[in-house]
């Protein structure tokens, strides 16, 4: 009995040892758009499925119904976050957490804009709101305090971007010194990583691209940007992003296929990193 025990406490990784572990996915669930290919009614459960094992995970393109039916398919997270319009309806992009290992600290909406408290304002050429949630967590298994934004910059507008990118760096608290342990930035930023709008923030915050950083990748290279065909994977823009910065290393990162009736569940690809 004493041997077996020395084994079984030799193979039996501890709690200690397993805890500073933990998964970030962001994910792009498109909107409810009745046109497309494959409806929101009939992807909801798989969308669902997709993200319910990560410990963090950044949602945009939310709508209320559909945020709220995600809450309903996670029982095991809590999460914050606001519509993008004056009235808190729209398009939302909610941070969920794992409440088992995550006390909430604080969190706000800021929009992209001139006015960032404005509700419902629009910056620069974009066409439409546009926004990030800003949460403050405190992970009790690593015992560190973690700053998530979330965001989903403007499609339309170069000078949107570049303006949001300016602020995203600000609002990472990099020139705090009191700042929070670990910055984690999720987005679709509609922008590749070369382009000057996600160089710029990079640099400006000194982040780490967790596709760069990771010791491994589910595939050599991969994109994030499909729409719902899976014909389109090959050619696929990779503009959906986990970037970090902090004492953390990343083991492994995957754009996750997911396939419905033959087709994808959202016109963007999960995208999720393990942190060591």
């Amino acid at each position: 009995m004493v041997a077996l025990a020395a084994f079984l406490a030799w193979t039996t990784p501890s709690v200690a040892q397993n805890a500073p572990e933990f998964t970030v996915g962001t994910f792009n669930i498109r909107y409810d758009n009745p046109d497309d290919t494959l409806e929101w009614r009939e992807r909801r459960n798989e969308v669902a499925d997709a993200v319910r094992y990560f410990d963090i995970v950044a949602i945009q393109e939310a709508l209320p119904h559909q945020w709220e039916e995600l809450e309903e398919r996670l029982p095991l997270h809590e999460t914050f976050g606001r519509g993008r319009d004056a009235d808190g309806g729209g398009e939302a992009c909610p941070v969920f957490w794992n409440r088992e290992r995550y006390d909430f600290l604080t969190g706000e909406v800021r929009w992209l804009s001139l006015n960032p408290n404005a509700a419902g304002s629009i910056g620069w050429d974009a066409d439409l709101p546009r926004i990030v949630t800003v949460v403050v967590l405190y992970d009790r298994l690593r015992e560190q305090t973690i700053r998530i934004l979330n965001t989903h910059w403007s499609h339309a507008g170069e000078e949107a971007r570049l303006n949001a990118s300016a602020l995203l760096a600000g609002w990472s608290g990099w020139e705090d010194q009191s700042a929070e342990d670990l910055v984690i930035l999720c987005g679709d930023l509609n922008a590749t990583n070369d382009q000057v709008e996600v160089t710029n923030l990079m640099a400006s915050a000194e982040l780490q691209d967790t596709y760069d950083a990771a010791k491994y990748r589910c595939r050599k290279e991969f994109g994030t940007y499909t729409t719902f065909l899976p014909d389109n994977l090959a050619n696929a823009t990779r503009i959906d992003y986990i970037f970090y910065r902090g004492a953390a290393k990343v083991d492994w990162v995957c754009a996750d296929e997911f396939i419905k009736y033959g087709v994808y569940i959202s016109d963007h690809m999960p995208y999720h990193a393990v942190f060591k």
